[in-house]
């Protein structure tokens, strides 16, 4: 038997590594990116193309994305301090000198790279700085931007653990153990939280970033008489400095009281104190809830300098999507009929954004509903997986699909339910169903199943042992 003569490509990343190199050398830098991200997904771990896919990326001028690349690598990878190289090369690129020159100082002093230092040296000019001090700068810079990097981003886990992988001494900081608090606290760890709140406070009273933290924590909790009496004192109390401004300014936009929000955040930004995405995203929330919508739209704007958000989190979409839950708590959560609050159900799950939800009154209605609705609610937002409620939330997804009216899905919601009464409909997929229903009762374009068929991709067999069952439930 002849030996097959097919040349099979290496099923590891070198060969498009060796392709980027060349792309590289000839400064077509997003070709190289491209081949390079095609080597990183074969081989994930290897260090050499995590670091020539930062710059590349870098180099195509995506250098935030390269950053926060690099940041996802150096939390998979246990915190390792060796991605400081390339976060201080990443930012040469972008010519970022303060995070270059900080990074790459805590690089330095790490793994003592001589020849890194002078590069550094050469670079920032940095002879007249001691060194000592710019290691303790960078400890400190690095910190906090890794740390607010990772809780921006939601990755909240991370951001704490991140926290207990630096030196005690660091973590023993005010600043420090701020922030450990604050990321109990959305962890829902409210006891470690409180115990590192209420010693900040013992120790100083006038920390601002304490007492806005115990604050949320006491709004968390329930404890409204805490929550109040802190809430007074955050009201009243002028905070002493730019950093607490911001701290108090943020957690009153959070707690939704706007007027003072506004009134200790816009002066950070109209001075050009501190602009940030957090300042400019408290700034759209807090300008738009007291009326003023076109400086709320110039800020969300701005933020997108910083961090890029899709519209659907603006305050405008989210006062419409607030609206639109409200009128679904009106017209079905709130109705006597229990096939309609299911259909409401069914549309609360399309709000977006989905945390809109959270803390709604449709949860005090929900616990009054039967246990149908109660199956459907936990389904819907607690992944409960049970296949008759499949049919019925994926007919409901086909029919919402094609502008089915209401009239329409509450006859659907009676038919599966008259189905799965008097017999078995285990074969059937909601989709299939969903469409032979409207095939039969609501076929105002006299299409055929042949063409229902085709314009679905559904088998004709299974539409018409559908439209078979249907009928002879009728």
């Amino acid at each position: 038997m002849k030996k097959n003569n097919i040349i099979s490509l290496q099923s590891d990343g070198r060969i498009y590594y060796m392709q980027a190199m060349k792309k590289k050398h000839a400064e077509r830098y997003s070709e190289a990116r491209d081949l390079l991200l095609r080597a990183h997904e074969l081989e994930p771990y290897n260090r050499e193309y995590i670091s020539e896919l930062a710059y590349m990326t870098a180099s195509s001028g995506q250098a935030e994305i390269a950053e926060q690349f690099l940041i996802d690598m150096f939390v998979r990878d246990n915190f390792d301090t060796k991605y400081y190289y390339d976060l201080s090369e990443v930012n040469i690129i972008d010519e970022e000198p303060n995070k270059a020159l900080l990074f790459g100082m805590k690089y330095v002093d790490l793994y003592d790279d001589n020849a890194f230092y002078d590069e550094l040296f050469e670079i920032f000019e940095i002879a007249e700085f001691d060194y000592d001090e710019l290691v303790q700068e960078a400890d400190e810079f690095i910190g906090m931007f890794i740390f607010q990097t990772l809780f921006m981003n939601g990755n909240i886990e991370a951001s704490l653990d991140f926290l207990y992988s630096l030196d005690i001494e660091v973590q023993e900081t005010r600043e420090y153990r701020n922030q450990k608090a604050m990321a109990l606290l959305f962890l829902n760890k409210f006891e470690e939280a409180q115990v590192i709140l209420e010693t900040l406070l013992e120790e100083d009273q006038t920390d601002m970033n304490a007492l806005s933290h115990l604050t949320l924590l006491y709004f968390y909790t329930g404890n409204m008489e805490e929550y109040s009496r802190f809430l007074r004192k955050l009201e009243v109390v002028e905070p002493l400095d730019e950093d607490a401004r911001l701290k108090v300014g943020l957690v009153l936009n959070f707690l939704n009281k706007s007027e003072m929000s506004y009134k200790l955040l816009y002066p950070l930004y109209k001075k050009k104190v501190i602009i940030n995405f957090q300042l400019l995203h408290a700034l759209a929330q807090s300008s738009f809830n007291i009326g003023k919508e076109e400086e709320s739209r110039q800020y969300w704007q701005e933020l997108q300098k910083y961090q890029s958000l899709d519209e659907i989190h603006s305050p405008w979409k989210r006062q419409e999507a607030r609206d639109t839950l409200n009128r679904i708590i009106d017209v079905y959560l709130q109705s006597e009929d229990p096939d309609m609050r299911m259909l409401g159900l069914f549309k609360s799950s399309l709000i977006a954004p989905s945390d809109i939800i959270l803390g709604s009154p449709m949860w005090d209605l929900i616990d009054g509903f039967g246990n149908k609705e109660k199956l459907y609610t936990a389904y819907l937002f607690n992944k409960l997986e049970m296949a008759k409620i499949d049919r019925l939330h994926d007919g409901l997804v086909t029919l919402e699909g094609i502008d089915a009216t209401d009239e329409e899905m509450l006859g659907f919601i009676d038919l599966i339910r008259q189905l799965e009464e008097g017999l078995n409909t285990s074969k059937f997929e909601g989709e299939t169903l969903a469409l032979a229903y409207m095939y039969i009762y609501h076929n105002s374009e006299d299409d055929s199943l042949l063409d229902i068929s085709k314009m679905n991709q559904i088998y004709m067999r299974q539409l018409e042992d559908a439209v078979t069952l249907i009928k002879q439930n009728e």
